[in-house]
């Protein structure tokens, strides 16, 4: 079983990515805005392999859940766990960053940057909403 925070690298590694991707500038530099976002979405892919290894499909309750208090006077944590069906969809979110970023390789001449961040913040942004366990914490990526 995993030690380290599987979930909150497949929420937080695109979004910092995806900042990464738009701080690259304007569209001279959109060979390295391609690349940054397609290697994201290759790695995002193998790594959330453990996801499907490591996943015991005969329990039937969360797995891999990270808890931490978040605002105590609200009993707000960030909870992050994953079932059988989302875990399916970081996954699925995961292999259709790839698809998508290849798409627009070609298709997407301007503002190139812009287009790729929005894709990985958005990736992040669902992969919080798959996981999250806690109704504030599902509202803040919705």
């Amino acid at each position: 079983m995993s030690t380290y925070p599987l979930l909150s690298l497949s929420v937080w590694l695109p979004i910092f990515t995806g900042l990464v991707v738009l701080a690259t500038g304007a569209d001279r530099n959109a060979p390295l805005a391609r690349m940054l976002a397609l290697f994201r979405g290759d790695r995002q892919f193998l790594d959330y392999h453990p996801l499907e290894d490591w996943f015991d499909i005969a329990n039937g309750g969360m797995q891999f859940v990270e808890l931490r208090t978040w605002i105590p006077r609200f009993n707000i944590n960030y909870h992050l766990g994953v079932d059988g069906i989302s875990m399916l969809f970081v996954v699925l979110n995961a292999f259709i960053t790839i698809i998508v970023v290849a798409a627009g390789w070609e298709v997407i001449q301007q503002k190139v940057a812009q287009y790729n961040a929005a894709f990985l913040i958005m990736s992040g942004l669902m992969n919080g909403i798959f996981t999250s366990l806690d109704g504030m914490l599902f509202y803040v990526f919705f």
